[in-house]
Order: structure tokens, then C-alpha cells, then sequence
């Protein structure tokens, strides 16, 4: 018999039906869960080494055969097992090589059985006897603030793995809570639970420890004056921008300062409100000791200088930025303080130059507009200010909601250099029971009208927690 005719020996087979079972395995990834492709693919890989020497494991004998095995998709990750380890012990057990295999039918995953004939059927029974004990596969779903989605992102891989649970959120984006479909069996969506309700624990800690920070903050009264407040420019000043994919997302504001509906200043509330409360404590404790003071005097004040200075109001100590230096005597400077939006008239030889390490925070101060609506004439009079500055609770610390409805380009007086573009914002009050949509008060109290080809359809709160994107400008 000539050598093309020869018959494969038992290791030849093993390696050309390795080769065909493993190129076409590769396939079964793309059905399974993100869960379970990082272990998968692990396990494919371990096998890989394993084997290369799988002739040395089994009876080189000719009762050597390979059995396949349906099983349905969903059974692939429980029957792998943390880390492999369930499909080894069947391997041990059975004395076989098990893979699985992609393969177009009802199943439509097959585990590939590699063993004698009683080794493979051993396998076999011992994979059946596995799929008919396993709980059934059910979803629950569950809801968590919005927020908690960014502490997710990181972790969402590990719960999956670690459950063998799967777990996906829906695409809405607009509600305050985000859900979550888990699905497994009820053992793994329990585990799934455990270690999602971490999550959402460690992100309430955080919250109530800003609550904590914020609620110590004092009501701080500008003075009211005719002047309006000179926005500046400085090299690191927050921005509010939309969440990407969330044009409507909303967020919890303080309203610092304000000149009319058509100028005011918000703060974000969240970590970085928190971040400078410690920052005016720390400059206070800090500029209230003489020695300090002397070791920090400025020879020449000049407009643009970023300073220490008291607000008198309340005895603490702020960062600002001077705007112009009065010709009295003694000379006096117009201050802005740039974490809050008010200005004030503070002597010269009373500022103090910034310790660098105070400028670590960006400024916090966001200059703003009421979108929709214009005052009734030319200027907006002083009921309706007064109105606005009662229903935003300025400088009360009362949190608002905020939703970004579009920008201007506004000419400015800065001290340095132009900023972005101002943002216009519809506010809420949400400390009562009801919503109050600010702009439509002022226009239903006679104090202003809605810009023409406005969108003038309801508009309502949908979130009070803090989801915006905040960076500083270049």
C-alpha cells in the first residue's frame, strides 16, 4: 500500500481534530456574555498548552473517538465554572479533553468530548447530568441613582465575572435612576445584588458626606448696589456642559450671586462645592494670623492681580481677582470674587498675595442667563430682581435644579482673558413639594415674556442629582 493511503496514527487525528475544533470555537465567543469572554478566552488558552502533550494523557488505543455534546448557549459560562474550575473537574473525573464548538443548530453551542469510548461517555453523562441540576435562568431588574453608573464602569466586569450573573442597562437616560437587568440563575442575580448594593453604598457615603460639608455653609449677603458684577477671565475657571448623550440632563445648583435674571452666577453642587468650603476654612484660619498677613504683603496691587481678601460680610477669607483700583485716598479695590460671581470694594493695603497652593481649586463661579424669556421693556425692573433673588434663594445655599438651554456670546469685561460662550439655564426651585419653574413665575407675574420662537412646551424637573460634565476652560 502506497504511504498516501496509510491511515492517520492516533496522535496525527488528535492534532488535525484539535486544529478544526478550536479554529471553529473561536466562534462561540461572539454569542456569549462580556461577562464571560475574558474567562472563556482564558480557558481556551490554558487548554491550548494542555493540549499539546494530550497524547501522553489518554490510551493510545484504537477505541479512541470524539463525542459531541449539545448544550444550550446559556449553559457555556455555568458550565465553565469560576475560572475553569467546573469543566476541569469533569475532565478529571472523565479522563477527557473538553472544548466547546460553535455549531448552527437549535443548541447552538456544542462541548466536543475527546477521550476511549467509555471515557467520552462518562463526560457525557456527567455534562447532561450538569445541565438538567441547574436552577433555571431568570432576570430581575433593579434601579440606582444615575450617578452610580460612572463608579460602575469600572466594577461592572469583576460583578459579572465574580456572580456569573450578566448584567445590562437600558438606554434611557433622562430618569434620575438608571435600571438594570441582571440575569442568571437566582443564586447569581443574588450575588450580582450583593455586590451592586456596595456599589450604590459607597456612592450614598459620598453624597452624605458632601450633605454634611454643604449643609455647615453660612447665608452669605452682597451687597445689593445699581453696579453690575464685571465677569473675568482667569486661567482655570469651571464650565458646565451636557452630559455626552444627555443634552437634558439636569443638575443641583446653587445661585451665588446675581445682578437680574438676565446675569447670575451658579455653583455646582457636588464634590467640588465641597472641595471649597475646606479651601475658604483653610485660607481663613490661614490670612487671620498677622504673621501670615506679613509674610504675604503686596508691594503693588494691579488690575488683573488674583488676591486674598476678607469679605466683610461674613469675616472669611476668599480668592479674587481685581478689577480696577479707585483713585481715592487711600486707593481702594474693585474685587470679583471669582468663586462666587459678587463684588466689593476692599482697601488696597488689605490684600494679600494668594499662597499658590490655594489656587489648587478652579473657580467655581459660573456666569449664566435665564434662557426663554426676556424682561417686559427695555431693563428688567426692580420688583422682578427682587422676585429672582427671592425665588433662587441667592446666596441662601438652597439647592436649585438646572437644565443647560443653549448659549450666547456675550461681550465681557475681563480682567485677563474671554471665556466660553455664557450658558443659559432653565431653573427649578425644588424645596417644596411643587416644582417651580422660575422663568414661567416671572412671566406670569407680568415680570417677563417668552422670547419669541422659543420651545414653550412644559418643562419640568426630571433629576435633582448632580450629572454634569465639568472641566475648565483652555
Amino acid at each position: 500500500m502506497c504511504a498516501s493511503a496509510q491511515p492517520l496514527s492516533l496522535s496525527e487525528r488528535s492534532n488535525v481534530s484539535e486544529k478544526r475544533v478550536i479554529a471553529k470555537s473561536v466562534t462561540v465567543v461572539l454569542g456569549l456574555s462580556v461577562c464571560g469572554i475574558s474567562g472563556y478566552l482564558l480557558y481556551l488558552f490554558l487548554k491550548k498548552d494542555e493540549d499539546d502533550d494530550y497524547s501522553d494523557t489518554i490510551n493510545k488505543a484504537s477505541n479512541f473517538k470524539m463525542l459531541r455534546v449539545p448544550i444550550p448557549r446559556d449553559m457555556v459560562i455555568p458550565l465553565l465554572g469560576p475560572g475553569g474550575r467546573t469543566l476541569q473537574q469533569m475532565e478529571e473525573q472523565s479522563n477527557t479533553k473538553i472544548i466547546f464548538q460553535d455549531y448552527q443548530d437549535a443548541f447552538g453551542v456544542h462541548c466536543i468530548v475527546r477521550g476511549t469510548i467509555e471515557a467520552c461517555h462518562i463526560a457525557e453523562n456527567l455534562i447532561l447530568e450538569f445541565v438538567r441540576n441547574q436552577p433555571p435562568v431568570v432576570s430581575e431588574d433593579i434601579f440606582i441613582p444615575l450617578p452610580c453608573i460612572e463608579m460602575l464602569r469600572d466594577k461592572i466586569t469583576e460583578i459579572c465575572s465574580t456572580s456569573g450573573a450578566k448584567v445590562s442597562a437600558d438606554s434611557d437616560r433622562s430618569s434620575p435612576m438608571k435600571r438594570l437587568t441582571i440575569k442568571g440563575t437566582q443564586e447569581q442575580i443574588s450575588v450580582a445584588k450583593s455586590l451592586l448594593d456596595k456599589v450604590v453604598e459607597k456612592y450614598q457615603r459620598s453624597q452624605e458626606q458632601i450633605e454634611a460639608t454643604l449643609a455647615k455653609r453660612e447665608p452669605r449677603l452682597p451687597p445689593k448696589s445699581g453696579d453690575s458684577p464685571k465677569s473675568i477671565g482667569s486661567p482655570k475657571v469651571e464650565r458646565i456642559s451636557p452630559v455626552p448623550g444627555q443634552p437634558d440632563a439636569q443638575f443641583e445648583v446653587y445661585v451665588s450671586a446675581m445682578v437680574d435674571p438676565s446675569r447670575f452666577w451658579l455653583q455646582i453642587v457636588g464634590p467640588k462645592a465641597a472641595e471649597l468650603d475646606v479651601l475658604v476654612e483653610e485660607m481663613t484660619e490661614y490670612y487671620r494670623k498677622q504673621e501670615n498677613r506679613d509674610s504675604h504683603v503686596v508691594e503693588k496691587v494691579n488690575k488683573g492681580d488674583l488676591v486674598a481678601a476678607i469679605f466683610q460680610y461674613d469675616g472669611k477669607w476668599y480668592r479674587a481677582e481685581v478689577l480696577s483700583i479707585t483713585d481715592e485716598n487711600p486707593p481702594q479695590a474693585e474685587l470679583y470674587y471669582v468663586d462666587y460671581g459678587d463684588t466689593d470694594l476692599v482697601p488696597v493695603e488689605e490684600l494679600y498675595e494668594l499662597r499658590t497652593d490655594f489656587l489648587r481649586l478652579h473657580f467655581q463661579a459660573i456666569e449664566c442667563f435665564l434662557a426663554r424669556i426676556d424682561p417686559v421693556g427695555e431693563s428688567w425692573s426692580v420688583d422682578a430682581v427682587d422676585k429672582f433673588e427671592e425665588w433662587t434663594h441667592v446666596a441662601q445655599w438652597k439647592k436649585l435644579s438646572a437644565k443647560i438651554n443653549g448659549y450666547c456670546v456675550r461681550e465681557r469685561t475681563r480682567a485677563k482673558r474671554e471665556g466660553s460662550p455664557m450658558p443659559g439655564v432653565d431653573l427649578f426651585d425644588v424645596n417644596n413639594e411643587q416644582d417651580v419653574d422660575i422663568a414661567q413665575e416671572l412671566v406670569s407675574h407680568g415680570y417677563a415674556v417668552f422670547k419669541k420662537d422659543v420651545d414653550l412646551r412644559p418643562s419640568s424637573r426630571t433629576t435633582s442629582v448632580s450629572n454634569v460634565s465639568v472641566a475648565s476652560s483652555s
